[in-house]
Order: C-alpha cells, then sequence, then structure tokens
C-alpha cells in the first residue's frame, strides 16, 4: 500500500509557498490550484486567472514516489515513501524555445521546487498542448532523466 502524506506535505508547502511568492500582476501566474492524479498522487496547476488553456501561462507541478527497486521482507513490489520526483511541466511556445510562461515566474516555481529537496524532472509540453494529467504522463515518458547515482531507496 502506498503512502501519499509526504507528497501531500511537500507539495501543500511549495503551494503556500507560491500563493505568497507569484504576483497578481495583469499577465503573470497568479492562480494555484491543488488537485491529485488518477493514481493519488498531488498536483498543482499554476495559471493567470485560472485559465489552463493550451497557450496560456500555465505549469504543473506533480509529485511521485519512486519505486523502491527492492521488495518488501514478503517479496512484493512497494513503493518507496521517499524519495520522490518532482515533476515541472509548461508548453512550449511556437518557435520551440520561447514559452507561455513568463521566465521570471517559472523560475520562481523552480526555485520553490527545488527547495523541497527531491529529485526534479523539467517537462517541455509541445505548443498546442495543455499542461494536464495526461499530457504530463506522455512527456515523463520521454523526458531525459539525470539522477544521483547513488540514489537511496528508502529513508528521506
Amino acid at each position: 500500500m502506498k503512502s501519499t502524506a509526504k507528497a501531500q506535505a511537500l507539495l501543500r508547502d511549495v503551494a503556500d509557498k507560491l500563493k505568497i511568492r507569484l504576483p497578481a500582476s495583469a499577465s503573470g501566474l497568479n492562480t494555484v490550484r491543488a488537485l491529485n492524479d488518477a493514481n493519488g498522487w498531488p498536483m498543482l496547476i499554476i495559471s493567470h486567472g485560472g485559465n489552463e488553456a493550451a497557450g496560456q501561462p500555465v505549469v504543473g507541478v506533480r509529485i511521485q514516489a519512486v519505486d523502491a527497486v527492492s521488495k518488501d521482507v514478503f517479496g512484493n513490489q512497494l513503493t518507496a515513501f521517499a524519495p520522490h520526483t518532482l515533476e515541472i511541466a509548461y508548453e512550449l511556445g511556437a518557435s520551440g524555445n520561447a514559452t507561455f510562461v513568463a521566465h521570471s515566474d517559472l523560475l520562481a516555481v523552480e526555485f520553490e521546487c527545488i527547495n523541497t529537496g527531491v529529485k526534479i524532472l523539467l517537462e517541455e509540453l509541445a505548443n498546442g498542448t495543455a499542461v494536464n494529467e495526461a499530457d504530463m504522463n506522455t512527456a515523463m515518458a520521454s523526458a531525459p532523466q539525470i539522477e544521483n547515482l547513488y540514489w537511496p531507496t528508502k529513508g528521506v
């Protein structure tokens, strides 16, 4: 049985900090919506005024536990309580390198996520792709992942 308690707590802290850090400007990210994905892992959708459509400034953040690699004492597969992978997804603009999200807003989100101390995975979604759970799942499957060679499988 998996526990989402640590992931929920980490993302709740990130959401609280982003609500303070992100300005209530006319064009920047200013709305943080918390939800759970289909597997129960916590997500944040950060947008401007709640507009989460493709082509709008939207950043998606999700935390999931990684596979524990080893089995439990009974030989069953298990999900480690820690460490976790934190995904940050955003849509690329038409040029393929600019984003719809202001650079300063994206950096603010990344800064607060990095402070969680878990593995970070950046996912660039193609132009015209809305930032949502399904598209984040697709991006995670193909995104390059760089992690510590000695990443622990148990412990916090």
